[in-house]
């Protein structure tokens, strides 16, 4: 048992929110934009195996999600491993998504169909996804007792 004063329960409710968003987003909501965006899944000009292992990806991806929200939902200061759990399934998903970003040249693959890009620079993919790592990393930033460094 640990000596550490727990966080405060704003703090705590805080951080499951912030934790639960973000699987959210980048489960759930990314899950939703491939399957209606008419340049991933819907995209006729793409083979049906190309199909499938998007499927195969999404699919993982909100599982992994949903399976991270019901840790973050019912985790408590006492289940703090809860967190840890949803949010080393959140990282996997996540970080998958910046190793396939490092190699994208070499695979010939492009974040976007349309070239698509923010503030003359920035991929919406990687402002999703890195939006979505931010808020899982200070969701569980916030949920540790205090004093206690991850």
């Amino acid at each position: 048992m640990s000596s550490e004063p727990p966080p405060s329960s704003t703090t705590w409710v805080v951080g499951k929110a912030l934790c639960i968003f973000s699987a959210f987003t980048y489960g759930l909501l990314t899950a939703g934009i491939d399957v209606f965006d008419p340049h991933h899944l819907r995209n006729p000009d793409w083979p049906g195996h190309a199909r499938f292992h998007l499927l195969w990806l999404i699919s993982g991806g909100a599982l992994g999600a949903l399976a991270s929200i019901y840790l973050f939902w019912t985790a408590t200061p006492r289940s703090l491993a809860r967190i840890h759990t949803g949010a080393l399934l959140g990282a996997l998903h996540i970080g998958g998504f910046f190793v396939a970003a490092a190699f994208k040249n070499a695979a010939g693959a492009e974040f976007d169909a349309d070239g698509r890009v923010l503030f003359g620079f920035l991929p919406p993919a990687m402002l999703h996804l890195g939006t979505s790592a931010a808020l899982l990393f200070a969701g569980v930033r916030l949920c540790h007792p205090k004093g206690k460094t991850t």
